[in-house]
């Protein structure tokens, strides 16, 4: 059972029912659990009940003059989209016609009914308006209505559809001679029955000799459209004389949208990452109605976190507390479990011949490290199919030839080492040539651990220890790599810092085979000693080890396994921004940055990209950029993101970028960069 939220703020310590407005700038939400309390993977971040009182909290927090994204179409918040100005031109230029339709259409939420208000609010002189918001009457009860908000007095008791027609007739002459237009706005008019449509159709029959006495306008949803398609709505749908259909806005215009709506409400700075805009894009579809309410549950849930910029990870939780959890979630039948043990035990099966065949490794060995005995025999577990891909490909830690036993004889693998080989490509994996035999280890040559497995990892744990530190004085360390000397990030977020040097943060959350695709020198969050999360600067990465960079710059090296112990799997990234400092580059883009990313483009190899000097972001290049990201494992998105920069930037050998591979991005620049 939940208690009420209760507001914390300085000395204040009352339930948010009792608290009309909160009194101070630094503001949190507690949520109190009473006993029994649920499983901690059952737990949510942040209530889910509605935020209609906690919507009252967060724009203190933040220094907002109110909430910002409330789904009310509130004109101070107004933001015309291109496509919103030419619906509103289309309005307008209707509204001067004499007589006929105009259709405007759009699906759920893309701001009809914004723009039906900002036409409102910007009305011509001498326009009459009657606007009917719930269209789902009869024909005689529309006409009422009509007539109603014409203002054209009625007599008491029910009234014919004849009587109602010659009563607006003569409204509507009396209108004509004095100059006026009367103007019918029907909003929703999907929900029109027939015999209302048809009889909305007639009113425009109500005409002079030269001039139609009555405008109309059709809003609704694309519905609308398919039904003045049928046969027998053809006459209405002649007579209409401006169409535009509302489409959901692009990563460009949610981004400006929302910027938009933040600083009216008076704040200037960013309260939402550009990787959050880009979720809150990806789960809203561009639909204004879908992007306020995921802006506002993540400005909430950034408050009772007490954050201070949304993050991808708080956009990703708000969708889920608003799109809910699936209902009746149907089980898998006997039948499909069984194809599926069928299907893993043949790629099992494969996967251990191959391995035979390269590796010289024993089938049951890998089988059995797969499957446990007995397991399939009795049904109780069915192991998961291999994943065919990931967004990033996954780079197997197999250990370098120098590496293995050296008896003569493969050593025998243990299960867990088996079953990380089949998370990768096998065929990737290097051929395992007879070793030789070890030198004592006095000799041993550098790099080469030579002490027992548990001193080892022993050893990397205090080194991991010693060198974690906060993330702004890690940053400053990770910036050496760049061949940046900073003494101090000062306070803050270092991420905001380095974008004077022309340098972006990715944070990201994987595996060391992600870190090792993106081939960039990266901080690592790690749990220290006392459970308190540092970071260390991971600088280069191999098969087995990997080198910490110390204050100094100067790197240690730790076996990655005992990297992987502390690490939480968060990492950050920095990269190399374009010229302009925008980390997205897309449809609409246009400038120098386009230039850019096409010159990139141009120097892929064996990408086949003409050359141009276009500055818009045109087909060409939307299709080539797609096929790079195909041959590198992106998501083939048209869209240059950090993910995608980032790469372009290897393909090419880019000048003054740190590679974690070392040695082989050396040479890679020695071939000739740009």
């Amino acid at each position: 059972m939940v208690e009420p939220l209760t507001l914390v703020c300085g000395l204040t310590n009352l339930p948010l029912s009792e608290t009309k407005e909160p009194v101070c700038g630094s503001v949190t939400l507690v949520q109190r659990v009473a006993k029994p309390d649920p499983h901690p993977l059952q737990r949510r971040d942040w209530p889910r009940s509605a935020p209609d009182r906690a919507s009252s909290v967060y724009p203190k927090y933040f220094g907002l003059k109110e909430p910002s994204f409330s789904i009310a179409p509130d004109p101070h918040y107004l933001f015309l989209s291109e496509q919103h100005k030419e619906a509103l031109a289309h309005l307008l230029y209707g509204a001067g016609e004499s007589g006929g339709f105009v259709l405007l259409t759009g699906e759920v939420g893309t701001g009809k009914t914004t723009v039906c208000r900002a036409f409102l609010e910007q009305l011509p002189e001498g326009v009459d308006v009657a606007l009917i918001l719930n269209p789902a009457q009869s024909a005689n009860e529309l006409l009422t209505n009509v007539c109603d908000e014409f203002r054209i007095p009625l007599p008491k008791g029910k009234l014919s559809n004849k009587m109602l027609v010659d009563r607006l007739n003569a409204y509507l002459l009396a209108a004509h001679s004095e100059g006026r237009r009367p103007l019918l706005i029907i909003d929703e008019a999907q929900n029109l029955q027939p015999q209302a449509m048809e009889q909305v159709r007639l009113l425009t029959n109500l005409e002079t000799t030269k001039h139609k006495l009555l405008q109309i306008f059709l809003i609704g949803q694309p519905e609308l459209r398919r039904m003045l398609e049928r046969d027998r709505l053809r006459q209405l749908n002649q007579r209409i004389t401006a169409r535009f259909h509302l489409t959901p806005f692009s990563l460009r215009e949610t981004s400006d949208y929302i910027r938009h709506r933040v600083a009216v409400a008076g704040v200037d700075r960013p309260l939402f990452s550009a990787r959050a805009i880009r979720r809150i894009y990806k789960f809203s579809g561009g639909i204004p109605r879908l992007i306020n309410i995921l802006c506002d549950r993540a400005l909430l849930g950034t408050c009772v976190t007490r954050g201070s910029q949304v993050t991808p990870a708080i956009v990703a939780r708000s969708a889920r507390e608003v799109r809910g959890d699936p209902v009746d979630e149907k089980p898998r039948s006997p039948l499909q479990l069984t194809a599926i043990a069928l299907v893993s035990f043949g790629l099992a099966a494969a996967l251990a011949l191959a391995a035979h065949s390269r590796l010289g490794l024993s089938p049951t060995v890998l089988i059995d490290g797969l499957f446990p005995a007995g397991e399939l025999a009795t049904g109780e577990a069915t192991p998961e199919v291999p994943p065919v891909a990931e967004p990033a490909p996954a780079v197997t830690d197999a250990p370098a030839a120098g590496e293995l036993s050296s008896s003569a004889e493969p050593a025998p693998q243990e299960p867990q080492a088996v079953a990380s080989a089949s998370e990768g490509d096998l065929a990737s994996i290097p051929v395992a040539e007879p070793a030789e035999q070890p030198a004592p280890a006095g000799d041993a040559a550098p790099g080469v651990l030579a002490s027992p497995d548990a001193q080892v990892a022993l050893a990397s744990s205090e080194v991991l220890d010693r060198l974690a530190v906060s993330k702004s004085e890690a940053m400053r360390v990770l910036l050496k790599r760049w061949g940046l000397e900073v003494p101090s990030l000062g306070t803050g977020d270092p991420c905001l810092r380095i974008v004077n040097f022309g340098l972006g943060c990715e944070e990201e959350q994987g595996r060391l085979s992600h870190v090792r695709f993106f081939d960039l020198p990266a901080l690592m969050k790690i749990l220290a000693a006392d459970g308190a999360p540092r970071y260390v600067v991971l600088g280069e990465l191999g098969a087995s080890e990997a080198v910490v960079d110390d204050a100094q710059g100067t790197g240690e090296r730790v076996r990655a396994e005992a990297l992987e112990r502390v690490w939480t799997g968060d990492y950050t990234l920095v990269w190399q921004l374009p010229p302009t400092g925008v980390d997205l580059i897309g449809p609409g883009s246009a400038g120098e940055d386009v230039r850019w990313l096409r010159d990139l483009l141009v120097k892929v190899p064996d990408l086949a990209v003409l050359k141009s000097d276009s500055a818009f972001f045109d087909a060409a290049l939307a299709s080539a950029l797609k096929a790079f990201q195909a041959s590198k494992g992106l998501m083939p998105d048209g869209i240059a993101g950090p993910r995608t920069i980032i790469a372009l930037q290897h393909a090419v050998a880019m000048r003054n970028v740190p590679r974690l591979s070392g040695e082989a991005a050396a040479s890679k620049e020695s071939e000739g960069a740009p």
